[in-house]
């Protein structure tokens, strides 16, 4: 894994050190509890083989362990075997509580962190993505975005995040273990150590592919959601144009190739748990051959021989604790890289340090000499032009000839490649971009509503409703009367994409949106172009209302709702050819004087 990723998860968790100081503290104090549990079968056994003769053997111990064996042999001396028997039991119980209290207790621990360390990340992820330019998404699939933002995330949480727990447990426990079986006998433990760098070679092989495997995966599964988001999406031009047979062949090829990408990565997973046992038991049985000659020797007692056994099978569990958090993060990572791809994105559309609020502009907005292009396609190119405060100007042209990408730089969704746009004399982006937005209200030729009632979204961007303020918005777009006769009136819900409504509806609540804002200047950007002939005059209507007293800007196919214009730009392939009213551009020979006699004669 990339060590971006590894800081980024390290980023996550310090907002909570004083919780994996308490899990790490926990964890040493199980793993001591653990030890001791386990060993407690050294001096049971003790108790049930030595019976006939309960003295130490010199030959067979020494050191701590013969000043142990001489206390265990005293207390069964005075006490009896009986007694010493339901001592260590007792102790065992009471060894036991404690472990598995400590246990609970530091599990406890890293639940707060591993849930709060997700909930930060998404929480992150959807920041970034709300901050980032128009222009990333063109590049992007959404299905893929999505997949990014749930399955990956969704991976993320229960792969790496999820091996927290073990990355924090088992190296405790690993080091404890190893330290006292090095006590216990240096020698048997030597030996065991040299099959460790084995097991690693073989469990770092599998995880590199299983973190390959795994990204191919993710993004299989991105084109997968994204042939599923296009059909719900254009459902109504997949029934009309009988393609249903193309998107399900299209998804069935998709989603053979997400199973056999899955396939392969499970069947690498699920290799780990039985190589890492396989590799445990051969060893484990190479230590009781070589530990059974050493007791035969007479160079240490079974009892101890079995109570070594008996810790080292413990050193198995956190060692595979450990390679499965290893494999979990191999996974994870391929979902931390496609995360990461979102997260390390430019943010290209940011605000100064310098930025300064603006209140409102007082004068006019100019675009100097300003140039934009997608790539290597040249949108605009010098652009100069001046919108003085209550004026309308139209924007007008054939199709790509730069009118919309004008109006988003306007609106600062993008900044130009060279050049500037001044507001009041000051450059846009000396402006705050929030404090600037608040200066703007955009209808679009796609109405855009969201899933929530009427009320919210004519008040969309507000914290509060001033229910006034939205009676008032739409009976200036007209949209008071179809609102009232429905039942739940501004309470409704207006559905998926606004599909509760007609296109005029929808257009309308969009023009009563822009109306709420109260925004000196209004971008309109084909307003009307996607409705029937009533539907557009109403809405026409509503948008003459609207505009009264404001400055405007007006981009129209329809050439017939711009000619009262105050100004009439005609763009053309990225440049401005004409400027005027209605009247002078159609004395001239010219594009616009074209564009209307071709309009008319259709």
């Amino acid at each position: 894994m990339k060590k971006q990723a590894f800081k980024d998860i390290i980023a996550l968790c310090k907002p909570y050190q004083r919780e994996l100081i308490s899990n790490f503290l926990l964890n040493i104090l199980n793993a001591v509890l653990s030890l001791f549990t386990f060993l407690s079968v050294v001096p049971f056994l003790y108790i049930l083989f030595q019976v006939e003769n309960s003295k130490p053997n010199p030959a067979a111990q020494s050191g701590w362990w013969q000043r142990a064996e001489a206390v265990l042999t005293q207390y069964v001396e005075v006490h009896g075997q009986v007694s010493a028997l339901m001592l260590m039991c007792c102790s065992i119980v009471v060894l036991a509580l404690l472990k598995n209290a400590s246990n609970y207790a530091a599990l406890l621990s890293i639940a707060k962190v591993r849930t709060a360390i997700s909930r930060d990340l998404r929480s992150n992820l959807y920041a970034k993505v709300l901050r980032l330019s128009i222009a990333f998404y063109s590049n992007e699939k959404k299905g893929d975005l999505i997949s990014r933002m749930t399955n990956d995330l969704m991976e993320i949480e229960f792969s790496v995040i999820g091996a927290l727990e073990g990355l924090l447990k088992a190296p405790i426990m690993l080091v404890l273990s190893l330290v006292t079986l090095f006590v216990l006998s240096w020698k048997l433990t030597l030996f065991a150590l040299i099959f460790l760098p084995l097991s690693g070679w073989l469990i770092s092989k599998i995880a590199k592919s299983l973190k390959n495997a795994a990204k191919r995966g993710k993004g299989s599964l991105g084109e997968l959601i994204s042939v599923i988001e296009e059909t719900l999406t254009g459902m109504r031009v997949v029934k009309v144009f009988n393609a249903e047979k193309y998107f399900s062949d299209r998804f069935q090829n998709e989603n053979q190739s997400y199973f056999k990408l899955m396939h392969r990565l499970y069947k690498r997973e699920y290799l780990s748990s039985p190589m890492s046992e396989f590799i445990s038991m051969g060893v484990i049985a190479i230590l009781l051959f070589v530990g059974g000659r050493i007791v035969l020797d007479g160079q240490m007692s079974g009892a101890m021989l079995i109570g070594y056994l008996v810790v080292f099978s413990q050193v198995i569990q956190p060692a595979r604790a450990l390679s499965e958090a290893v494999f979990k993060i191999s996974k994870g990572a391929a979902s931390l890289d496609r995360v990461n791809e979102i997260m390390l994105a430019e943010e290209s559309v940011t605000d100064l340090s310098t930025a300064k609020p603006i209140p409102t502009f007082e004068k006019e907005i100019t675009f100097q000499n300003v140039g934009f292009s997608y790539g290597d396609q040249v949108v605009l190119k010098d652009i100069q032009l001046t919108i003085r405060k209550g004026e309308m100007v139209a924007l007008v042209g054939p199709s790509g000839s730069g009118k919309s990408t004008l109006a988003s730089l306007l609106v600062r969704l993008m900044d130009p490649m060279s050049g500037a746009i001044l507001v009041d004399g000051q450059s846009l982006n000396e402006l705050q971009l929030h404090s600037w937005r608040n200066q703007v209200g955009v209808v679009t030729q796609d109405s855009i509503l969201f899933n929530d009632t009427i009320a919210k979204n004519i008040a969309l961007g507000f914290d509060d409703v001033d229910m006034n303020r939205v009676v008032a918005a739409s009976k200036i777009a007209n949209a008071l009367e179809f609102i009232e006769k429905n039942p739940e009136g501004f309470a409704f819900n207006v559905g998926d994409q606004g599909g509760r409504l007609s296109g005029g509806q929808k257009q309308r609540l969009c023009i009563a949106r822009a109306v709420y804002k109260n925004p000196p200047l209004l971008i309109l950007d084909e307003a009307t172009s996607a409705l029937d002939t009533q539907s557009e005059q109403v809405v026409q209507d509503a948008i003459n209302n609207m505009m009264q007293d404001r400055t405007s800007v007006v981009i129209a196919h329809r050439l017939s709702t711009v000619q009262k214009a105050d100004r009439i730009i005609v763009l053309d392939k990225g440049h401005i050819v004409q400027v005027g009213t209605h009247e002078t551009l159609m004395q001239q020979e010219g594009l616009y004087r074209t564009l209307v006699e071709l309009q008319e004669m259709n």
